[in-house]
């Protein structure tokens, strides 16, 4: 069966990601993302207790500031690359 983009999945359709998504259902896409080889490197953020929360795959603080401030550009573009 194929999802979203063209991607195979076994007997699942992939739907493709929502602003309804629950943390656990967007850090599963991201997951199969990073499993088909599609992500080089990640930054989670969110918020725990009220507090930031902050992860990264094998980012500087250069690296990660610079794909922050590339998801800012993303996200007041309306979600266009």
């Amino acid at each position: 069966m194929v999802g979203y983009e063209g991607k195979r999945m076994s007997n699942l359709l992939r739907l493709p990601p929502s602003t309804n998504m629950t943390a656990e259902q967007a850090l599963a896409s991201a997951l199969v993302d990073a499993e088909d080889g599609d992500l080089t490197d990640v930054i989670i953020i969110g918020y725990r207790d009220g507090e930031i929360y902050v992860r990264s795959s094998r980012l500087t603080c250069a690296e990660g500031l610079f794909l922050a401030h590339k998801a800012v550009r993303w996200a007041e573009s309306g979600g266009e690359a």
